[in-house]
């Protein structure tokens, strides 16, 4: 045990805040600092430990079983969740709620919310729309947890709804009622009630208060501001609280994490001591050197330098590429150079800021019939929105293609599966999709209420069986947006519309560099993504490389690490405006990307880009790497693509 590691084991009891930098072995730490205090005489089941995931909060009950002996089921700790369900099953009735209370899962809750929409009926209010219940159910839930008011958290994430306020509160009031009155909880209210539980005046608080002699939180930059208010109150009687985290790696602010749960630390607890876990045992020298020079330039932070003594390595590798295509060819070459070095697969990562960064990469992967796992997500041409668009593609190729047509048929308004079956069985009567739709007995065929859709929907595919529209796919792929989907995925995917409709620029961008609707479909059906092959091949293997978002590889690290994508307006995003608050973030992720590695890191960007709009567009290097290729110290080799 380090030198830093022993002082915070050996803190005295009382306010403690640890920043503990990545791979600076925190779970250890923290656990041996719980085993100290059962070890002094302080009862297991009066420590209460908190972390994010079941699979965290089991590691570390086991550590400290491990360490003192104590079975695991002795020791106070979980998820804040499920913590939360134990108090409220202990204590609950103090409170007012029914000796028996169901917890219902989030699908349960949003048809509780939909019952409520109904009764309370449609707002008529302006000539917008309503938002639709799962946009809602998921705005109230942003605002319980952050304790922000509903128009406020509205004007912010949803300002198209606006208008609909009044409306949206009396339907979260009314539902509110209606679970209360049924004896129900949602995932919410493990927390919201758990505080309401402390509050000075309920009945309940002297139990709970009373029950624990020290408190432990573990990424606490993570925690949102109705989790901060319930470990400063839980902590009302006796200020035994340690808490570790790292607000260099605070990245998910756009969930409602509240970064001040950590950095307002000393302004809270006066008395409080700050220790520092910088020690790296994860990283090579020159790959913390990088890291460091990078946080360094966020000013919203407790500084601390890391340090390394593992083995010297070489330095970041920094590439920059033609376009995606030779990106997505030089990783792979790479990665297969590094996996021949007796370096398995799964200890290899490509991360990226937004999954449509990797299309180009993920068919070459397939392509190759290289083996890799999509970490927390679907692969980009396994997502639905995607595979909408490339329906309509695939029927004015083939119009037997029935599966397409279901998929095509089924988004038209008013047509049900049973209609859209009838449709597609007519489609494959011809064998030329023009032939099919101008038959007149073809929508006919369907019911009053559905020919509207139908003749919207035919008109768009007469549209794509142009010549001019065969040879141009990106072409192909913007009709299908401009005439229906993008209309469509605003009503249908709500709060992800705009991510999705990203998503649909990088498809009709890379589509632009095949020319004709049958070369684009060839090439995608070359490489497997398709017909589902490589999929089935992913599955086998169990030695996969890994790919993922940087947010999702949060905790992970890897002997090989490749960020791609890293030019302007992808990496920081280009939704990032002007608050500096919004690109330090952005500079954390790209800290947490980068800590990832532990012996060979290489950062990558595409120096020419297709744009939906403006055709091929020149990119400059992400500001990120800039700046460390501004730094007096060599801190990043470039390397030069033939």
């Amino acid at each position: 045990m380090t030198a830093g590691q022993a002082a915070v084991v050996a803190a005295p009891p009382g306010p403690l805040l640890v920043l503990a930098g990545p791979g600076s072995g925190k779970t250890r730490t923290l656990t041996a600092r719980v085993a100290r205090f059962i070890a002094e005489g302080v009862a297991p089941q009066r420590l209460l430990l908190l972390t994010f995931s079941r699979r965290a909060a089991r590691e570390m009950l086991q550590r400290v079983e491990a360490m003192t002996g104590v079975p695991a089921d002795r020791l106070q700790g979980g998820t804040f969740h499920s913590v939360g369900r134990r108090l409220l099953r202990d204590h609950g009735q103090a409170l007012g709620l029914p000796p028996q209370t169901a917890l219902i899962d989030e699908e349960d809750a949003l048809l509780l919310l939909k019952e409520v929409i109904q009764e309370v009926g449609k707002a008529n209010a302006s000539t917008t729309t309503t938002p639709p219940a799962k946009t809602l159910q998921r705005l109230w839930s942003f605002a319980r947890n952050t304790l922000r008011p509903l128009d406020e958290v509205c004007a912010s994430r949803y300002p198209q709804g606006r208008a609909h306020v009044p409306w949206m509160q009396q339907v979260c009031g009314r539902y509110e009622t209606r679970k209360a009155a049924l004896g129900l909880l949602d995932f919410d209210d493990l927390l919201t009630q758990w505080l309401a539980m402390i509050q000075a005046g309920c009945p309940a608080q002297p139990g709970v208060l009373g029950a624990f002699d020290a408190l432990f939180v573990d990424e606490v930059q993570d925690t949102n501001r109705l989790q901060g208010q319930i470990i400063d109150t839980m902590v009302l009687e006796h200020q035994n609280l340690t808490l570790v985290g790292d607000d260099a790696q605070a990245i998910y602010g756009f969930r409602g994490a509240d970064d001040t749960n950590l950095l307002g630390f000393s302004e809270r607890y006066p008395r409080g001591q700050v220790l520092r876990l910088e020690e790296s045992f994860r990283s090579s020298p020159q790959i913390i050197a990088a890291a460091n020079a990078s946080i360094r330039r966020n000013r919203r932070q407790l500084p601390k330098t890391l340090f390394s003594r593992q083995r010297e390595g070489n330095l970041p590798a920094c590439v920059p590429c033609a376009g995606e295509e030779q990106e997505a060819l030089f990783v792979v070459q790479r990665l297969l150079e590094v996996h021949e070095s007796e370096v398995p697969l799964s200890r290899i990562a490509v991360l990226f800021r937004s999954q449509r960064h990797a299309m180009a990469l993920q068919l070459e992967l397939s392509r190759r019939r290289i083996p890799f796992v999509v970490r927390a997500g679907l692969r980009f041409f396994e997502q639905r929105h995607i595979k909408d668009v490339l329906a309509f593609l695939r029927l004015v190729r083939h119009p037997r293609d029935t599966l397409s047509a279901l998929r095509v048929l089924c988004m038209a308004e008013g047509v049900g599966p049973g209609t859209a079956r009838k449709l597609a069985a007519r489609l494959e009567a011809h064998e030329h999709l023009e032939a099919a739709l101008l038959d007149p007995g073809w929508i006919g065929s369907a019911p009053p209420r559905a020919r509207g859709g139908i003749e919207a929907l035919r008109q768009l595919l007469l549209g794509l069986c142009t010549p001019a529209m065969r040879a141009d796919a990106a072409g192909a792929i913007d009709r299908v947006r401009d005439a229906f989907y993008d209309a469509f995925a605003e009503r249908t995917f709500e709060l992800q519309a705009g991510t999705r409709l990203r998503e649909l620029d990088a498809l009709s961008a890379w589509a632009a560099q095949h020319g004709s609707v049958d070369l684009f479909l060839d090439a995608l059906e070359a490489s497997g993504v398709l017909s589902g092959e490589d999929i089935l091949m992913a599955e086998v293997p169990e030695d996969a490389l890994v790919l993922s978002t940087v947010h999702q590889a949060k905790g992970l690290e890897f002997h090989s690490v490749f960020v791609i994508g890293l030019c302007e307006d992808r990496f920081p995003s280009q939704l990032v405006g002007a608050d500096p608050g919004e690109l330090e973030e952005e500079r954390r992720l790209f800290y947490v990307a980068i800590t990832r590695a532990e012996r060979e890191l290489y950062l990558t960007w595409p120096m020419v880009l297709r744009d939906r709009h403006h055709g091929a567009v020149l990119r400059r290097e992400s500001p990120f790497l800039a700046e460390l290729r501004a730094e007096a110290t060599s801190l990043l080799e470039r390397w030069q693509l033939e």
